[in-house]
């Protein structure tokens, strides 16, 4: 008995995925909550200097990230040869007389 195609299976996936994203929705809540009370107990001025200070931070992040790389990719070698439609990658060894020049996904049998 295959229990992923049950209807019993189906069922049971649908409440515990019910389940789940009522717990979420509830601890975004209970965060959106908690933050909305920390941030209404400002005044005015100090919810635009906090503002400011938000956008200040983001804008130096975002500048600084595009003039030093906090991740660098890693270079490659150059020591391959790049791939032609219709020409093999790599040719045979010259005492080797019959080149291929096609791929082989593109040989007829």
């Amino acid at each position: 008995m295959n229990l992923s195609n049950s209807k019993a299976s189906a069922h049971l996936s649908d409440k515990v995925a019910a389940s789940l994203a009522k717990r979420i929705i509830n601890i975004q809540l209970y965060f959106s909550a908690r933050l909305n009370k920390w941030f209404n107990a400002y005044s005015l001025r100090q919810k635009k200097q906090i503002a400011i200070a938000i956008a200040l931070l983001t804008s130096i992040i975002l500048i600084s990230s595009s003039f030093c790389s906090f991740y660098t990719i890693p270079k490659l070698t150059q020591n391959y040869t790049s791939a032609h439609i219709g020409q093999a990658s790599e040719f045979p060894d010259p005492h080797f007389i019959k080149r291929q020049l096609t791929d082989s996904l593109t040989k007829k049998k």
